[in-house]
């Protein structure tokens, strides 16, 4: 699976089709990028459309604004961008990545010296939805903690905090787990999954960590609470303990990439098959990502067919 690569702008024979971000640069070297995660879909018209493309690029361009990250992009110039780009690929079913990288090889720290340039990778998925209908993903804690929000903004999409997702997940996988939760390092309650928040149900009512305990305020997340309140389900934002997710009905995880995911065990705690709070949810969440129904302003933006002429572009 390869990901069709759009540049923004000439890079001065640095960054041609398929050449990518040179070594040199700050993004490369520190992680100093932000970016978000988009996905498209068919909608029930046989056009694509991206789902809640607004948010996303209002939340990256919070993330730069937080960074103090110096760009040349507005909302209306971000949106034109990633729908072309989107269109470009010729997919329907995708994954779509913009981010503000430095583009220059200048070896700083100071962000606020370099110019951020967008890119955007889109990369082809696997039919929508298959992760919610298969047998769910097992859980462990993990020993490393979210960043402190003393240390770094919870809420920023940066490329480099991402290293202690990969930290963690590397570290569950190897003990022969799918994916682990990161607790809040103040409050040792739970936060979120290493690249997803997490959902659990009590006798029919929803269930997810507060915004106070580090972890990042997802879309989809948004989106399932959205939708919850809309099917009659009370919701409950608050501290989460660990012990609260193992007696938990059911446990399911969310994100853009991901979608809706449910979880078959914690440890050594196995849930019970039967998951109809989940059930209905996924359901909903196809309904709203196509059309089919939940239709809100704003959340599905067709993508045209016209694909863009001046980006740089490769696979």
């Amino acid at each position: 699976m390869s990901a069709h690569t759009f540049w923004d702008g000439p890079y001065d024979g640095r960054c041609g089709p398929g050449r990518g971000i040179p070594f040199g640069s700050s993004s490369v070297q520190h992680g100093s990028a932000v970016f978000e995660g988009i996905r498209a879909y068919a909608s029930t018209t046989g056009e694509p459309h991206l789902f809640r493309l607004d948010d996303h690029l209002i939340r990256l361009l919070g993330s730069a604004r937080e960074l103090g990250i110096r760009h040349a992009y507005d909302l209306d110039r971000l949106r034109e961008l990633v729908i072309e780009a989107t269109a470009a690929s010729g997919l329907h079913d995708c994954y779509v990545r913009p981010g503000l990288f430095a583009a220059d090889p200048v070896l700083s720290i100071d962000v606020g010296r370099l110019p951020f340039t967008l890119g955007v990778e889109v990369w082809p998925m696997a039919a929508p939805g298959a992760a919610a209908r298969g047998p769910g993903v097992r859980l462990t804690v993990s020993p490393w903690c979210r960043p402190s929000p003393s240390s770094f903004p919870p809420r920023v999409k940066a490329v480099g905090t991402y290293v202690t997702s990969a930290l963690a997940k590397s570290a569950a996988v190897a003990a022969g787990y799918d994916d682990a939760l990161q607790l809040d390092p103040g409050s040792g309650r739970v936060a979120e999954a290493t690249v997803s928040n997490v959902f659990l149900v009590r006798d029919c009512a929803l269930h997810t960590p507060w915004l106070c305990d580090s972890l990042l305020a997802g879309i989809t997340r948004d989106t399932v609470l959205t939708l919850a309140r809309e099917l009659g389900l009370a919701v409950y934002q608050g501290p989460v303990e660990t012990e609260d997710v193992r007696a938990a009905d059911e446990v399911f995880l969310t994100g853009t990439a991901s979608e809706l995911v449910p979880v078959a065990a914690l440890d050594e705690h196995a849930y019970a098959a039967e998951r109809p709070v989940f059930d209905t949810l996924a359901t909903a969440f196809r309904n709203a990502t196509t059309g089919a129904r939940f239709t809100h302003p704003g959340w599905l933006t067709p993508v045209h067919a016209t694909a863009r002429t001046t980006t740089h572009q490769g696979a």
